[in-house]
């Protein structure tokens, strides 16, 4: 196989050099969640604060994924992936030699650029190199990375905190980084064409302040509640100036982003797909460990280690779904993806403070098994009806729905555990004059916030089923299409 430039180069290096790198970056974006209580103690800085290194991270990744799709169809593949690592690499030694929270704080924004470079520079390769007929496989091998990695952040993070320092979850990543760098040196080619098109100024400021404002108004819910200045603000300028980046973009013959795809109804009806899927999976991912904390007693490590075998099975699926995706389409891999989606979360709503972990494991594998079946399957469906460039900027609208429908699908969760949480917590008084009644009644509000979130997770999954019934049925129509 030859690269745009007519130089034979090795599509099988070049894939394992693109998703070794993609899951080095994909494995961090949630890892720090269980180093909070140690970066608070050390940096003596609140819960609001440090929930920022999280927060302002998906806020820069949720800005880059837009401006991706003009990256990828204007620059060599091989100087975007550099480019991109090269600011992952730099925002890790920012972070491991930090010696203020500024300073990691610093590096973690630096890191998100190039993880939302990343995320969707893969998805545009696997659709731009592979036939339609072998997309769904590979997309397969692409959900190990994307999916898997975020989904082992949690354990990784807990055993190196139980036997080394804060600092080693960034130093830990330099190492196969720079690794990865090297391999993209020899084996990443320019195997996407470059058509040159002026950089629209106009549409970034659109589109950095509208995403951001939005992701940034729901990352607040959870600290200051849905009826805060910050949390109205931010949404309501997010809506408004993405309502004119999205007024901006419709006329343009070379668009920043091509918001025109959202009229492709097989195109929209998978990304909602996806998107909702991630969204029930890391809302799951985000509330589970809390309860298992929390309400039973585990440590960070072994909370980590209750969801990894889920995470385990989730890379098995994703091979397995990509190659059914290529043989019956993607219309009933979603149909029977969404099922066990919320058939693996209805159960979490009726938890106990004494359900087995047995139960609790095989709840989330099914889970699990479900999103695989769906995410990266109809992410291949989603580009059925695309041709040409409309796959990078496909790639891009596709991304950025799932970052905005998951930051706020996050945020939902979240004010729901807490304010139910809140409604149902006893009277301080309590705790005087009778603590243990204080006790329990204070255990059975956490144990109604955590059903109310969960009840909020499955009626996602119910929505998804619906809008899996709309899904193009693929194979069948590619086989009229080709007798017609």
């Amino acid at each position: 196989m030859t690269d745009t430039n007519g130089k034979p180069f090795s599509r099988v290096w070049l894939m394992v050099t693109l998703m070794f790198g993609t899951f080095c970056t994909a494995l961090t974006t949630n890892m720090l969640v269980t180093a909070y209580p140690t970066l608070m103690t050390r940096f003596d800085i609140s819960s609001a604060t440090v929930q920022w290194l999280t927060t302002g991270f998906l806020l820069v990744m949720g800005i880059m994924i837009p401006i991706s799709a003009w990256l990828i169809n204007n620059f060599s593949l091989r100087i975007i992936y550099l480019t991109a690592l090269s600011f992952f690499l730099a925002g890790l030694v920012i972070s491991y030699t930090a010696n203020s929270f500024n300073l990691i704080f610093l590096g973690r924004l630096i890191q998100a650029i190039g993880v939302g470079i990343t995320f969707p520079t893969i998805q545009t390769v696997l659709l731009v190199t592979f036939p339609a007929d072998k997309r769904g496989t590979m997309m397969g091998l692409g959900g190990v990375v994307i999916g898997l990695a975020p989904a082992l952040g949690p354990t990784v993070s807990g055993w190196i905190l139980d036997n080394a320092s804060w600092r080693d979850l960034f130093g830990v990543m330099i190492p196969p980084v720079i690794l990865v760098l090297i391999l993209s040196l020899i084996f990443v080619r320019p195997v996407i064409p470059v058509k040159k098109s002026p950089i629209d100024l106009l549409a970034i400021l659109l589109s950095t302040i509208g995403f951001g404002s939005l992701l940034y108004g729901f990352s607040e819910v959870g600290e200051n509640g849905w009826g805060s200045t910050s949390v109205i603000a931010g949404i309501l300028i997010g809506l408004f100036f993405i309502g004119l980046f999205a007024r901006h973009e419709w006329p343009q013959a070379h668009p920043f982003l091509n918001v025109r795809l959202l009229k492709i109804p097989s195109f929209t009806v998978a990304s909602f797909i996806t998107a909702l899927s991630n969204t029930a999976m890391i809302g799951i991912q985000v509330v589970l460990p809390m309860y298992l904390q929390q309400v039973r007693g585990l440590t960070p490590f072994h909370s980590g280690l209750m969801i990894l075998p889920g995470a385990l099975v989730y890379g098995l699926v994703s091979l397995l779904s990509g190659h059914l995706y290529d043989q019956m389409g993607g219309r009933r891999l979603a149909l029977v993806g969404t099922f066990l989606l919320t058939l693996g979360t209805l159960p979490f709503a009726f938890l106990t403070r004494s359900t087995p972990y047995s139960y609790i494991i095989c709840e989330y594998t099914i889970l699990m098994i479900g999103v695989a079946i769906v995410t990266m399957p109809l992410t291949a469906a989603s580009s059925i009806d695309l041709r040409g460039l409309q796959l990078s900027h496909g790639t891009a609208v596709n991304s950025t729905m799932r970052q905005v429908m998951t930051s706020m699908g996050t945020a939902i969760l979240g004010s729901v555990l807490t304010n139910v949480t809140t409604q149902h917590t006893p009277a301080h008084a309590l705790l005087t004059s009778a603590p243990l009644a204080y006790q329990n009644q204070a255990y059975d509000a956490a144990m109604t916030g955590f059903h109310a979130a969960f009840l909020v997770a499955t009626a996602f999954g119910i929505i998804d089923f619906i809008f899996a019934c709309f899904v193009k049925r693929q194979v069948q129509d590619q086989e009229q299409e080709a007798t017609a």
